[in-house]
């Protein structure tokens, strides 16, 4: 069975949102943006008499507002891009870093960030950090159980 797609038009009106869907030439209003899309189902369900959520429902906004909400939206594709890049290049830097023999300190100071950090960060790009970390901490256990055992024995 083929799903119906109904188009909600939102325009401003005074104090509500006026909310026209064409397919059926009927209107609503929403006194919120947050109420529009449950209007507009709503209203679809009534007149159409189907269920809210059997249908599609491609909402209109004014053209400034979807053109603000457009570049917007990829504004925040644009800074998640930046931020990968940011990480990658944080990471290149330290491992350049330490690949030359310079100190977490060091790398730390250079980067501007607490040795700490500095550690967490070329710790970060080690492929299986966490499982080498759990690994060494075991057989540091072990050392340390086999250095007990000697040393009461």
């Amino acid at each position: 069975m083929e799903v119906s797609t109904y188009t909600a038009r939102v325009i401003r009106d005074e104090d509500a949102w006026m909310i026209e869907v064409p397919e059926i030439d009927r209107v609503t209003q929403a006194l919120n943006l947050r109420q529009v899309e449950e209007m507009a189902r709503d209203l679809i369900a009534i007149m159409t008499g189907t269920e809210p959520d059997s249908f599609d429902l491609v909402i209109e906004w004014p053209a400034h507002i979807a053109a603000s909400l457009d570049a917007y939206r990829a504004a925040g594709v644009d800074a998640e891009q930046a931020a990968a890049r940011a990480t990658r290049a944080r990471l290149d830097a330290a491992a350049a870093l330490q690949s030359e023999g310079a100190t977490v300190r060091d790398i730390g100071a250079l980067m501007g960030v607490s040795f700490q950090r500095a550690q967490q960060i070329l710790e970060s790009g080690r492929t299986g950090a966490g499982v080498a970390a759990k690994s060494r901490k075991v057989k540091k256990s072990a050392a340390t159980e086999k250095s007990r055992r000697r040393q009461a024995g």
